[in-house]
């Protein structure tokens, strides 16, 4: 009797180790689902010279891709005006400082006071140069993105406008600081930091 009992506790200890020993195969066997990397392109839209942005839609079923690049196309654009505004602020900044450093003031306007005309003029200069379905999180889902960007041309004519509507008569050498300033990642993500502290 003592034996019988030995024995069916020695299978029951038996038949746990095993299913035990199946349940951590089969977990380290199943497949992990990794996050394919985001493209460059969607997370940090860049053009050298230029202005671009990256706007992404959840690409829903029955949704057109013609339709999902019309409103991308649009977001982007929009984007690009306020990147436009924030980089127009950062040159009142500097164009103030330079004007601080010299004798007598300026007659000219400032460049956030016609930025708003020039910037609408401009835009239809920006063209949709990436687009495609990327998976997203946090919940990894398809969307469509469109990367729209001003090329160095459009932007360089932008700039000469702002100057020219504002009515400042700039140096070469004050126009050539401002359009470094415009240009610059740097003042716009300086600016960025400054609007959200307020």
């Amino acid at each position: 009797m003592k034996n019988l009992k030995s024995l069916k506790l020695l299978a029951v200890a038996a038949s746990v180790s095993a299913l035990s020993g199946c349940f951590q195969n089969q977990t380290s066997q199943e497949p992990v689902a990794t996050q394919a990397p985001i493209p460059d392109w969607v997370t940090s839209p860049v053009v050298e010279n230029g202005i671009a942005d990256t706007q992404c839609l959840i690409a829903e079923p029955g949704v057109g891709m013609n339709y999902l690049k019309t409103s991308g196309t649009a977001l982007a654009r929009g984007e690009l005006a306020k990147q436009i505004g924030v980089r127009v602020k950062a040159m009142d900044k500097t164009y103030q400082r330079l004007a601080d450093t010299k004798e007598g003031t300026s007659t000219g306007s400032s460049f956030e006071s016609v930025s708003k005309q020039v910037t609408d003029k401009h835009l239809s200069g920006s063209r949709a140069i990436k687009m495609g379905y990327v998976q997203l999180p946090p919940e990894n889902k398809q969307n469509f993105c469109v990367m729209v960007a001003m090329d160095p041309a459009t932007t360089k004519a932008l700039f000469e406008d702002l100057v020219q509507e504002s009515g400042n008569n700039l140096s070469p050498q004050n126009e050539a600081v401002l359009y470094e300033r415009f240009l610059a990642e740097k003042a716009m993500q300086e600016m960025e930091a400054e609007f959200q502290g307020n």
